[in-house]
């Protein structure tokens, strides 16, 4: 147990150093470029996503999460699961090239045959690094990951902004995906140690195949939920309008699902090492209270300072963005601050996890299929935030059922720092309506609601904190 929690805390360590760097410079980026490059095009960069988005979950196929839990493993399974991914990275660079037209003509997208080819270069090379990446994961050696993406970020950021000084529009953020994947390549072999052999032996993966088909099945059903907000608003009100609706989600869902993501990573490969039932909650409460005590307060940021931000730096064209900014950051701040997957999948149910995921996705659409009534950005995102909401309620009940004694912790993890959230949140909007100065109200919002929330949480979890440190 003492070098579990040696290895989580570097790992946590590096995982948040590396979120930090690499979003600092992301954001950094896209404000920059936001003032180059039109909302048009950037709704043209998130129907890419939309439709390569679909292939790269086959990339890794689950397998990549049995290779983590799995507590011994062969070259044999990992070469033969190298080379299932490489095929499917192919396969996504051929389907882009062969239904390229089509697709520029259902989205009504120019040149999207073009666009689609080049861009999936990118999942190419993600399915190259899926292996090496997970070995790194497996191993706990965050620190050699997190080194590899800030570097990618850093390469992406400087070629996207020169490209964007001389004004090649959506070519500017292909780039940016494409060189981050090349260096992410690059520095990915040299650094993990691990080389495929010429083996290819399905047979050998017939131990993970049932983790692996419920995990699959989970994405898949998990991408065709996530992504109808985003097909709705291209198909009904076009790329211009999903540009806007895609730069709201970045600014606000990307940091906090990354770190979400970078935690939970961790979180994953820690909990599948654990059999006690004591260790196992306690360090589940760890995490959980990670969550809370960042992405809440990054959230709270987001709520209190986009209104003023836009309308001082961007043009008109990007204003919608304001009240969508809002909405996103008050469902995060609900949504983001539990890890139902990981504790299925450490606990090897992922068929739990995709029958769970059936029922999530039926909440979602059943209740974004309202938006056809109501065909306005504003009220697709409501929409899709509500059903959100409604089935992370659902997916949390069902998988802290795998938890022991996890009943008395729910309100002090989980509910309470959520109210305290909206709470402060609630403070801000009553000092917006007394301090008329723009940027003094940000500052003084700024200052007050992250002090008391602070506050309340130096003053709620100190015994947790402190086994930090133990």
């Amino acid at each position: 147990m003492k070098d579990i929690n040696r290895n989580i805390k570097k790992s946590i360590y590096w995982n948040y150093t590396s979120s930090v760097v690499i979003h600092s410079i992301a954001l950094a980026t896209t404000a920059i470029l936001l003032k180059f490059i039109s909302p048009d095009d950037f709704g043209i960069l998130a129907t890419l996503f939309i439709v390569l988005g679909l292939g790269s979950i086959f990339i890794g196929q689950g397998y990549i999460s049995a290779i983590i839990r799995e507590k011994i493993i062969d070259n044999t399974i990992l070469s033969t699961v190298f080379w299932i991914n490489v095929g499917f990275g192919i396969a996504v660079v051929l389907f882009s090239f062969i239904l390229g037209d089509f697709l520029g003509y259902y989205f009504e997208i120019k040149n999207m045959k073009e666009y689609l080819s080049f861009f999936s270069l990118a999942y190419l090379m993600q399915a190259i690094n899926v292996v090496p990446l997970a070995m790194l994961e497996r191993n706990l050696d965050f620190k050699q990951h997190s080194i590899i993406h800030i570097c990618a970020t850093v390469v992406a950021a400087i070629v996207a902004i020169a490209l964007a000084l001389n004004d090649i529009g959506v070519y500017t953020l292909l780039w940016r995906g494409v060189s981050a994947g090349i260096v992410v390549t690059i520095l990915v072999w040299y650094k993990s140690g691990w080389r495929p052999d010429f083996i290819f032996q399905y047979s050998s993966l017939s131990d993970m195949h049932k983790f692996s088909r419920g995990v699959l099945g989970t994405q898949i059903l998990r991408y065709g939920a996530n992504q109808l907000d985003n097909l709705m608003v291209l198909k009904l009100l076009g790329t211009t309008d999903l540009g806007i609706y895609n730069r709201a989600k970045t600014f606000v869902q990307k940091p906090a699902r990354e770190i979400n993501i970078k935690t939970r990573s961790v979180a994953y490969s820690a909990l599948s090492k654990l059999d006690n039932p004591s260790e196992y909650r306690t360090t589940l409460f760890k995490f959980t209270l990670l969550l809370a005590m960042i992405i809440v307060p990054l959230l709270l940021i987001v709520l209190i300072s986009s209104d003023t931000l836009i309308y001082r730096y961007l043009d008109p064209e990007w204003y919608p963005m304001i009240n969508i900014l809002k909405l996103l950051a008050i469902s995060s701040i609900i949504i983001s601050t539990s890890m139902p997957s990981q504790i299925l999948l450490s606990k090897g149910a992922s068929d739990t996890l995709f029958k769970t995921e059936m029922v999530t996705n039926a909440i979602k659409i059943g209740v974004l299929l309202f938006a056809f009534k109501y065909v306005d950005l504003l009220t697709i995102v409501a929409l899709f935030l509500i059903g959100q909401i409604l089935s992370s309620l659902y997916q949390n009940i069902v998988a802290y059922r795998f938890v022991d004694g996890y009943k008395s912790m729910i309100w002090k993890y989980h509910i309470l720092p959520i109210f305290m959230a909206l709470l402060v949140y609630g403070i801000a909007v009553v000092i917006d309506l007394n301090v008329t100065a723009c940027i003094l109200s940000m500052i003084v919002k700024l200052i007050i609601c992250l002090s008391v929330f602070g506050f309340y949480a130096w003053k709620t979890y100190p015994e947790i904190l402190k086994s930090f440190t133990k």
